[in-house]
């Protein structure tokens, strides 16, 4: 604009003196101009103040509301982290939740999978000296005279001959030179141990009680047992009749305690049976090396005399390997109708069947406490039949005291004097309190032996 003047006043003053007087015509207009150029600078300078302004306004608004995000955004994240910090608090009470529980879980397991182990590692040591629970050099055979005749025409190295008339047998002793592909190694076998408790006391009666006997049975039977000796002189055989023979060989010791503990229970004055009448076969002594055994022959030997005392029930608190030749002295006698009452024996669930517990015929007998929990220590297997008390039970004592036991010993013991009269076999399997798993199992066969199962509560 100020370049478009200043050549216009130059042409015009090239032209004319003439047009000198123009001058302050033109000077006034171009104040005038100037004025207009100023007064368009101003507005235009105003127009841009507004533009600015009202773009500062916009740009405030613009952070206001970024801020506004921006605050919004960072309590979105605080809170995503407050709950991240929950979830991870969450996540640590649960894991120490679970180490809590798995903490308390290896304190219940740790006991039962420690026993196991020792269970395992005694039945490894069993397997190992397997060979050794026999007489060394010692076979046996139960046969008739014909029999006896071939073997001694063959050769057999034949090194004694007992007649056994309750049997009707003969036992042959073999020697290890020449004998028949029939004959038995004289197996070894031993009482199941009864375990002194200090847990609260049953008395014979009151576990009997559990089986739904509510009083003693005044029935006339005879018992008859293969134990220890019996000490007589205690007053629980006051008003109760023993016969004792002795079986084990004599440079063994008599030993009391076990067989004194199982017999009370048959007694009047301790016991469960009001009129019994008690013969035991003293199978088991002391040997001089401190071990209280009894051999398949001493076995056998027993069972000969006990036929001849025709007993309801005979009860074998004892276990051992299989043995052909006692198999058939306890047949001879199932087959009479002669109740044979077992213990499956003592050295834990881990442990193979006991005989002759485990044998066809033989009623096998676990033992329970007074909540009807499976002794721990028991046997288990397809053999089991029956559970009985067998747990912080009061016995007599050798001394002339009493003492709490445990043990399927005991649990059979107080079996066969249920099993003594009554009712054929299989009422008392329909009769029984299941246990455990619903029907038969392993663990307590078909249950709490009961006269009576709809006379008896059970409360675990």
């Amino acid at each position: 604009m100020f370049l478009m003047l200043a050549l216009i006043s130059i042409a015009s003053y090239g032209d004319s003196d003439d047009d000198f007087d123009n001058d302050a015509e033109i000077e006034e207009r171009m104040e005038q101009r100037s004025e207009d150029s100023e007064e368009d600078w101003e507005e235009d300078h105003y127009d841009t103040e507004d533009a600015e302004e009202e773009i500062e306004e916009r740009l405030e608004s613009r952070f206001e509301e970024s801020g506004e995000i921006d605050d919004d955004l960072e309590d979105r994240l605080e809170d995503m982290f407050e709950e991240q910090e929950d979830h991870d608090d969450f996540e640590d009470d649960l894991e120490d939740d679970l180490e809590e529980r798995m903490a308390d879980r290896l304190e219940q397991t740790f006991p039962d999978t420690l026993d196991r182990l020792h269970q395992l590692a005694e039945l490894d040591e069993r397997l190992d000296d397997l060979e050794v629970l026999a007489i060394p050099e010692q076979f046996i055979e139960l046969m008739d005279e014909a029999s006896l005749e071939e073997a001694l025409e063959q050769g057999a190295d034949i090194q004694a001959v007992e007649k056994l008339n309750g049997l009707g047998q003969l036992l042959v002793i073999y020697g290890s030179d020449e004998r028949p592909a029939s004959a038995e190694m004289n197996h070894i076998y031993t009482l199941d141990d009864v375990a002194e408790t200090a847990t609260s006391a049953l008395s014979t009666s009151e576990a009997a009680a559990l089986m739904g006997i509510e009083q003693l049975s005044a029935e006339p039977l005879v018992i008859g047992m293969m134990d220890s000796s019996i000490q007589q002189s205690h007053e629980c055989f006051d008003s109760t009749a023993v016969t004792e023979q002795v079986f084990y060989p004599s440079a063994a010791q008599s030993v009391y305690a076990h067989g004194t503990a199982m017999a009370s229970v048959f007694t009047a004055t301790c016991g469960v049976l009001l009129n019994a009448r008690i013969y035991n076969a003293a199978v088991f002594g002391q040997t001089p090396g401190g071990l209280v055994l009894a051999s398949a022959a001493d076995l056998i030997r027993g069972l000969d005399w006990l036929s001849a005392s025709e007993p309801d029930v005979i009860n074998l608190s004892l276990s051992g390997p299989p043995n052909s030749m006692l198999e058939v002295a306890l047949t001879l006698l199932i087959d009479r109708g002669v109740r044979v009452v077992a213990s499956v024996g003592n050295e834990g669930p881990a442990a193979f069947p006991r005989y002759p517990a485990a044998q066809a015929g033989v009623i096998a007998v676990t033992a329970v406490d007074q909540h009807m929990k499976i002794y721990p220590r028991a046997v288990r297997g397809k053999h089991v039949q029956f559970s009985a008390p067998g747990v912080g039970i009061r016995l007599a004592d050798e001394q002339g005291g009493f003492v709490l036991k445990a043990g399927t010993s005991v649990a059979a013991a107080l079996a066969s004097a249920v099993l003594a009269s009554g009712p054929p076999l299989q009422h008392f399997k329909s009769s029984a309190i299941d246990l455990g798993l619903p029907g038969f199992d392993e663990v307590y066969g078909y249950g709490l032996l009961s006269v009576d199962k709809n006379s008896i509560s059970i409360t675990e």
